[in-house]
């Protein structure tokens, strides 16, 4: 890929590590959930990965799973302090919240089929639209760079932001959207201004550091 320009700011957004509701594949949406033991090493994992990346600044949505991933990643980078920023907290899942895939579809089967086929129309029922969590995550990551341009940049969030945020710097739905991203993974991208670009799936060790921590 093109490197990108010095004055872009580097981003990478990061998904926050495992919670007791990510190993029972439940939206946890806004419920504060706390990592469970593999979070917190896929915390350290990240932040000790992208340690090597120059990061200067950390960002994270409020949700505390969200903020010990940054935590860490600040301790690791020598950053003073992480900034809370309300447009990387996770989707408002409504009714959905603390659901299934399963229970959610049986909740509203027409919501659902727009969740999972079209996102930009979709809806969560009582919750948010998908089209307005995009439209945030896209306007934290602009107003992150407007306050790093050239710098390089970790913003904790939550894996349906990140998939959002991909789908609107590639301009389109694909009809495998839900791509998975693991707990503690990250993706980058290079923001000036209005211009967006997903430079890589950054390397990570957090899943693969959990899970061989897990087994010892």
């Amino acid at each position: 890929m093109t490197p990108p320009s010095d004055a872009s700011c580097i981003i990478h957004l990061v998904r926050h590590g495992q919670t007791v509701l990510n190993r029972e594949v439940r939206f946890r949406g806004r419920r504060d959930v706390p990592l469970n033991d593999v979070g917190r090493r896929e915390a350290i994992a990240a932040g000790r990965t992208l340690s090597m990346t120059g990061v200067t600044a950390v960002y994270a949505s409020p949700l505390s799973r969200a903020l010990e991933v940054g935590t860490a990643i600040a301790a690791a980078s020598d950053v003073e302090e992480v900034q809370a920023m309300e447009l990387l907290t996770n989707l408002d899942y409504g009714r959905w919240e603390g659901l299934t895939a399963e229970q959610s579809a049986a909740v509203d089967p027409a919501a659902w089929e727009l969740y999972r086929n079209d996102p930009e129309a979709a809806h969560c029922p009582g919750g948010e639209s998908l089209a307005a969590a995009a439209d945030r995550v896209v306007r934290a990551m602009r107003q992150i760079a407007a306050e790093h341009p050239g710098g390089t940049v970790a913003a904790v969030s939550h894996g349906v932001m990140l998939r959002l945020a991909v789908l609107r710097v590639a301009g389109q739905v694909t009809p495998d959207w839900q791509f998975r991203i693991p707990t503690g993974g990250s993706l980058m991208f290079a923001v000036r201004g209005d211009t967006m670009r997903l430079v890589s799936t950054a390397p990570t060790e957090s899943r693969d550091a959990a899970l061989a921590t897990q087994r010892t």
